[in-house]
């Protein structure tokens, strides 16, 4: 049986500038908007999967 799940999106704190907005450049004085927020510190996160349910069929062992 294949199921379909669908997560809404719902509003995250960004794990690469952790939720700050601001990336640091290559020198200590250098900062710039994150890349995958783009400056805002949050992102929107959804999800789609898709189930394969079977059931449990064990393999019979040969004896020698």
């Amino acid at each position: 049986m294949k199921k379909e799940l669908t997560r809404p999106p719902k509003i995250a704190l960004c794990r690469v500038c952790k939720g700050t907005g601001r990336m640091q450049g290559d020198t200590p004085d250098e900062i710039h908007p994150c890349l995958q927020c783009e400056g805002s510190g949050r992102v929107t996160v959804s999800c789609e999967m898709t189930l394969d349910i079977r059931p449990y069929t064990p393999k019979t062992h040969k004896t020698l």
